[in-house]
């Protein structure tokens, strides 16, 4: 204990270790309020009366507003202060979440506070940040920046297990929603009481309006798009090719006004610095990024579901599958970074990575199905060394060429897209589900517009006629056959879309990339020190 002294700042031991163990949480909280819920969708379904993709649009709202969020979350902390900002947030984050459990009956009001839950995640991250980096001297920022770093595979790996124990194990998600709006109190009670409070609270500049003029224009953007994808899942929409043209040719036609407004600030004076996507590095590696995400996350959720919807598997055993993430994923983004700093080349690890992420889904998809849990297991493990791979030579390549003064915007801007990207492939990946299903159940059947109805009435006289238990059990089988002919076409699918992102990576340009230690780790460790 008395080792830690060298560490504290302000705070006595204790109180130092109470405040570093409650920020943690908070972060914990915000992560695993996404990743914890994709098990629980069709129990949340059940609770609101409605079917699962009712229930993912609030999941696919949580993500989006988080990642929103991220953009304005540093001025706003500016403005009102990291202390504040971060008390706001985890109240806020409480009081959604419960609204979301009062909310069940209403439809439009579950919606509501899940959008609001995930602003709140998203405003709590650069505070509780900056909270954290303000307790520890100036020389031993590493510490509580590595510190930080080990909860960032958490919704990935015990989220998806920990959603199932409450579904399943326990038998109502809600616990779970209680648990965590109890918890964000008691943070919020803990940064009240330890936090240092500023001595001078800063008033808000006509920069601040400005930026959250820009970043409510963006918002809609985004959020419109987000519903349409989400409509896509509950109708026919998105079996349309002419509407799904107007939808996203409008998005793009807004973002390119949006583009023009605010590209004149070359000070990232606004909420995004469009500037920053005229760097090659940065605006290619962002998209390869987000394509990648995109496929992991779209994976992870259709896995999930389909898992319990298909293979008759609960949340709690299908959540554990993904608990292997964890194994790999955070030992393996330590060497990563050792590795760059010491000479490689961030496209060979990026490209390995995403290697070894289409080999992970190549097998997904080749097992003959059902399959037994333990068989299921071994391709996960394998996915946590990708991912652990992954995501610092990604970061390295997307900043290689960004000025220091840009770097902490850059990042910022770096969580945001993806999450929002994540958001989208959330929706997109149920529509691509269902088109591919159709297919699926074409190719079983017949080629005929009366699909499988008449396939299962033509079958021979001895078929019963609709409405009797034995015609149902047939349909229940096509339906369970047609999805283990998704699993397949789906993860084929997007083991080719990885290679070629493999291959995609070595496009970068490596002009600028560092062959020594640079600037990067202690741009990391300032992040929080800029208020």
């Amino acid at each position: 204990m008395r080792a830690w002294h060298r560490y504290t700042r302000k705070l006595p031991v204790l109180p130092f270790f109470l405040l570093n163990g409650a920020l943690a949480c908070g972060h914990i909280l915000v992560l695993l309020g996404a990743g914890a819920f994709l098990p629980m969708l069709p129990n949340v379904a059940g609770s609101l009366g409605r079917a699962v993709p009712y229930a993912a649009w609030g999941q696919c709202n949580y993500v989006a507003c988080m990642g929103l969020a991220i953009l304005i979350a540093r001025p706003l902390m500016r403005s009102l202060g990291a202390r504040s900002l971060a008390i706001a947030a985890y109240l806020t984050f409480a009081a959604s979440g419960l609204g979301v459990i009062a909310s069940l009956s209403f439809y439009p009001g579950y919606v509501v506070c899940r959008l609001l839950q995930g602003l709140a995640a998203g405003l709590s991250m650069a505070p509780s940040l900056t909270l954290l980096l303000q307790q520890y001297r100036q020389g031993k920022h590493r510490i509580a920046t590595a510190f930080w770093g080990l909860i960032a595979f958490v919704p990935f790996s015990i989220g998806p297990a920990l959603g199932g124990y409450f579904a399943y194990q326990l038998d109502d998600w809600r616990y779970l929603f209680i648990l965590f709006s109890a918890l964000s109190v008691l943070i919020a009670a803990i940064i009240w009481a330890l936090a240092p409070q500023q001595k001078k609270e800063m008033e808000v500049s006509p920069a601040s309006s400005r930026q959250l003029s820009a970043w409510v224009h963006l918002a809609a953007i985004i959020l419109a798009l987000q519903t349409g994808l989400n409509l896509g899942i509950l109708t026919d929409l998105s079996g349309h090719e002419i509407a799904s043209f107007y939808l996203f040719s409008g998005t793009a036609i807004l973002i390119c006004f949006f583009w023009i407004r605010y590209d004149r600030d070359r000070g990232g004076e606004h909420c995004i610095d469009v500037s920053l996507f005229r760097r090659r590095n940065f605006s290619f590696g962002l998209l390869l990024l987000c394509l990648a995400f995109m496929g992991i996350q779209g994976s992870v959720v259709q896995y999930i579901l389909r898992l319990q919807a298909i293979d008759a598997y609960t949340p709690w055993h299908a959540g554990l599958l993904f608990l292997p993430l964890l194994l790999g994923s955070k030992p393996l983004s330590l060497h990563a970074h050792f590795m760059i700093q010491h000479g490689y080349d961030p496209r060979l690890l990026a490209s390995l990575a995403l290697l070894i992420f289409a080999l992970c889904f190549f097998w997904m998809g080749e097992y003959i199905r059902p399959a037994t849990w333990d068989t299921l297991f071994w391709p996960q493990l394998l996915e946590g060394v990708a991912l652990g791979y992954f995501l610092t030579p990604m970061n390295a390549i997307i900043l290689s060429n960004v000025p220091a003064a840009q770097q902490v915007h850059a990042i910022d801007v770096i969580n945001a897209v993806r999450n929002i990207a994540t958001a989208w492939s959330i929706a997109l990946s149920d529509i691509l589900w269902d088109r591919a299903a159709d297919l699926a159940r074409n190719r079983l059947t017949t080629s005929s517009p009366a699909g499988m109805m008449a396939f299962l009435q033509g079958l021979s006289n001895t078929v019963p006629q609709p409405g009797t238990p034995i015609f149902h059990r047939l349909q229940e089988r096509l339906l369970q056959e047609s999805g283990w002919l998704t699993f397949h076409i789906m993860f084929q699918q997007l083991a080719e879309g990885f290679v070629l992102l493999a291959v995609m990576v070595w496009l970068a340009s490596t002009f600028h990339f560092s062959r020594h230690v640079d600037d990067l780790e202690r741009l990391i460790e300032t992040m929080g020190e800029d208020v």
